[in-house]
């Protein structure tokens, strides 16, 4: 095991972000560099420190904590992170694995399985904590999950807002068919919509 392991804690509940401190100052493997409430701060902190971990809450005002954390990945991949919540759904879950999360404690978790569940992050594997009330089902940023489509997902709704057919969208992209729709279904199935009228509303709504 390394000497210690660097963690940055992101949260906008400052007695949260608190307890951890003090939850992991008792261990001689962390130092916590630094506290940041938001996704602004992360990355001014990211220009000067090199954490390993990262403990990083859902939902903060005005950060999207599941697209934050998927920036992450893909752009700092060997950082662990994470995810801290007070929500407690096996959706919550699933999103957090989607985004690429190393993990998720909920934040009602006793301190002994919090740092158990970090060593364990840090050591390779991937621990996603159970929910109490698995069933449950958590609006997670008014359902919006928009962070999760690729570039190419991206283009396809543009066109879909602007009336194409499967078919000439295609002859536009330069691809299949079949392509065009196989994306179309995964939009659907990622925006956990139904319909392309749903789709075309969801996109105005949110930019796309």
């Amino acid at each position: 095991m390394k000497e210690n392991y660097k963690v940055i804690i992101v949260d906008d509940h400052q007695l949260f972000a608190d307890g951890m401190v003090r939850i992991l100052a008792d261990e001689d493997d962390f130092e916590v560099i630094g506290i940041c409430n938001n996704s602004t701060e992360l990355y001014h902190m990211l220009n000067n420190h090199k954490p390993d971990l990262i403990m990083l809450d859902i939902q903060m005002g005005g950060t999207n904590g599941l697209e934050l954390c998927y920036d992450l990945k893909k752009t700092m991949p060997q950082i662990k992170v994470i995810l801290i919540s007070m929500f407690e759904s096996i959706n919550v879950v699933n999103e957090g694995k989607n985004s690429g999360a190393n993990g998720y404690i909920p934040k009602t978790t006793d301190a002994a399985l919090v740092k158990k569940s970090i060593r364990e992050v840090m050591e390779g594997r991937d621990i996603f904590i159970k929910p109490i009330n698995p069933e449950t089902k958590v609006d997670l940023e008014g359902g919006s999950y928009a962070f999760l489509l690729s570039k190419r997902e991206r283009e396809i709704i543009l066109y879909i807002k602007k009336g194409f057919t499967s078919k000439a969208t295609a002859e536009e992209l330069n691809i299949s068919q079949f392509t065009v729709d196989t994306h179309r279904k995964n939009i659907l199935k990622k925006l956990k919509l139904n319909s392309l009228k749903e789709l075309i509303s969801y996109a105005y709504e949110n930019n796309l």
